[in-house]
C-alpha cells in the first residue's frame, strides 16, 4: 500500500528532483515507510522540494541522483565525522578488502582496534564489537541484567528500537513521549516486559531517585545519554553515579552520539564521571557499520556464560575503518575543528534569526546542534519552509545538524548565506500571513523525534 505518493504533491513537485521522486515511488512498494532509517524519510523534510537519494559524496558535500550539489548538515544522520570518502579511512578499507573481509578464524585487527578503544575511553577495560548503536545499548542492558541478576532498567533519552526500551510504553502510551516520540505503539513487544523499563527526567536527580526507590532492589542499570542539546547541571552526573552505587545498579552511558565528539574518550572523559558500561556508535568508523560496548573487566567478562555472538562482529572492513578513524582523531585536530565549525554556524544562525526577527532557537554543541522554531500551530509549516528554502540554496538542513572535519570555511559561509536569504523569505511570509503561498511542500510529518536535551 502506498502512502503520500509523489504524484499526490501535484504542482508542488520540483522537477529538479524528478529522479529522486521516481525512485521513492518505487521504494514505497518495496520497503515499510519507503526507507530503511526513519530519519531519512523524505516526509521529515520538504517533500518534493529536497533530495531523497544521493549518488556520490565527498568531504562535507553530496550530489543527488539528479545532479544537484549540497552542503550536507546531516552527515549520514551522524556517523560521518571526518567527511565522506575520507582518504586515510577509505585507503585502509580498500587495503583490507584485498586481504579479506571475513575469515573462518579471527583477525588481529580485532585486537588492534580494541587496544585503541581501551587506550582512549576511561571505562574501557574490555570491549564487545557489534554493528549499530541500538544493538550496543541492547548488549549493554543484557550484560547489566546478567551481571546484577536484576530485571528493571531506569532510562533517560533515546536508545534504539529494541524490546527492552520500547517496553516502556506497555505501561502507558506516553512513557516515551519525551524520550523518543509521542504515540509510539509497542507492537510486537511481549506484554510480559511491562514494568521493566522505567523512564526518568534528565537533569532531575529527584526523578531518578524516585524511580529507584519505587523499585528498590530490582534495578539492574541506569541508562542515559550524557547530553543532547542541554548540558548537565553541575554535579548531576556525580549524583547519578552515587545513586547507581547506592542501589547496586550499573551506570550505562549511551555515547552513540557523544562518543569521540565531546572528547577523545567521549562525554565520560569530558565530564569526568566514569560509567560501568558505555555504548558507542556513529562516529567510531566514519560511516562504516561499527559499534562498541565498553566497560569494566568483571562486567564484560560475565558474558562468558551470557550468549552474545554474531558472525559479522569480527568483520574486518569496518574494523579497519574504525582503527583508521580513531587514529585520525588522535593524530589530528579533528574535535577542535568539528566543534569550531559548528559553533561558527550556531553563532551565525542565532545572529541571522535576530536580524530577521525570526523566532528561532539554536541549541546544542558544535558537533551537533538543533535549529528550531516557535510559532505555535504554524511551527511545522515554518520548519518545512526553512528546509525548503535552504535546499533551494544548496544546503541540506533538517533541523538537527552535524559538522565534520572537512567542512570548509567556504561551506560555513555558504550555509549562513543560505540561512540569511531563507530567514528573510520566512520572515516576510510570516509577517504577511502568507506561509501557504510560499510553501511548496506539504508540512513535514514528524514520525520520529528525539528529545532536545
Amino acid at each position: 500500500m502506498q502512502t503520500n505518493h509523489p504524484t499526490d504533491v501535484g504542482p508542488q513537485v520540483n522537477p529538479k528532483y524528478s529522479r529522486s521522486l521516481d525512485l521513492y515511488a518505487r521504494a514505497e512498494n518495496l520497503f515499510p515507510f519507503g526507507v530503511q532509517l526513519l530519519s531519512r524519510s523524505p516526509h521529515l523534510s520538504a517533500f518534493g522540494q529536497a533530495p531523497i537519494y544521493f549518488d556520490r559524496a565527498k568531504d562535507g558535500h553530496f550530489w543527488d541522483v539528479d545532479g544537484n550539489e549540497f552542503v550536507d548538515l546531516s552527515m549520514g544522520c551522524g556517523p560521518v565525522i571526518l567527511g565522506y570518502c575520507y582518504g586515510p579511512v577509505d585507503a585502509a578499507v580498500k587495503a583490507q578488502i584485498d586481504r579479506g573481509v571475513i575469515g573462518s578464524v579471527n583477525h588481529e585487527l580485532e585486537l588492534a582496534f580494541a587496544e585503541k578503544m581501551c587506550a582512549m575511553v576511561p571505562c574501557a577495560e574490555m570491549i564487545k564489537i557489534c554493528k549499530g548503536g541500538g544493538e550496543a545499548n541492547a548488549i549493554a542492558v543484557r550484560l547489566a541484567r546478567g551481571y546484577t541478576g536484576k530485571d528493571l532498567v531506569c532510562f533517560c533519552g533515546y536508545h534504539g528500537w529494541y524490546d527492552w526500551y520500547i517496553a516502556a510504553n506497555l505501561d502507558a502510551a506516553d512513557r516515551l513521549d519525551e524520550h523518543l516520540r509521542p504515540g509510539l505503539l509497542p507492537k510486537g513487544v511481549p506484554a510480559a516486559l511491562a514494568g521493566t523499563a522505567v523512564p526518568f527526567a534528565y537533569n532531575d536527580i529527584d526523578s531518578l531517585r524516585r524511580a529507584l526507590e519505587t523499585h528498590v532492589g530490582k534495578v539492574a542499570c541506569i541508562v542515559l545519554e550524557p547530553t543532547r542539546a542541554t548540558a548537565p547541571a553541575p554535579g548531576y552526573f556525580e549524583q547519578v553515579r552515587a545513586l547507581a552505587d547506592e542501589h547496586g545498579a550499573l551506570l550505562i552511558f549511551d555515547e552513540v552520539v557523544t562518543g569521540f565528539r565531546m572528547a577523545p574518550g567521549g562525554a565520560q572523559e569530558h565530564y569526568g564521571v566514569t560509567p560501568d558500561l558505555a555504548a558507542f556508535g556513529k562516529a567510531v568508523a566514519n560511516g562504516y557499520p561499527l559499534a562498541v560496548v565498553a566497560g569494566r573487566h568483571e562486567i564484560m567478562a560475565s558474558q562468558y556464560d551470557n550468549f552474545i555472538s554474531s558472525t559479522y562482529y569480527g568483520e574486518t572492513v569496518s574494523l579497519a575503518a574504525g582503527l583508521a578513524t580513531l587514529s585520525e582523531m588522535t593524530a589530528k585536530p579533528v574535535l577542535q575543528t568539528v566543534n569550531a565549525t559548528g559553533e561558527a554556524m550556531m553563532k551565525g544562525f542565532s545572529e541571522l534569526a535576530q536580524k530577521h526577527l525570526v523566532r528561532a532557537s539554536v541549541n546544542g554543541y558544535g558537533f551537533q546542534f538543533m535549529v528550531g522554531f516557535d510559532y505555535g500551530a504554524d511551527t511545522g509549516r515554518v520548519a518545512t519552509l526553512f528546509m525548503q528554502e535552504m535546499a533551494a540554496r544548496g544546503v541540506l538542513a533538517t533541523g538537527r545538524h552535524y559538522t565534520c572535519y572537512t567542512h570548509s570555511e567556504g561551506d560555513v559561509q555558504k550555509v549562513l548565506a543560505a540561512a540569511d536569504q531563507s530567514f528573510e523569505i520566512m520572515a516576510g511570509a510570516i509577517a504577511q500571513n502568507r506561509i501557504d503561498d510560499v510553501l511548496r511542500a506539504p508540512e513535514r510529518k514528524v514520525v520520529f523525534k528525539r528529545r532536545l536535551v
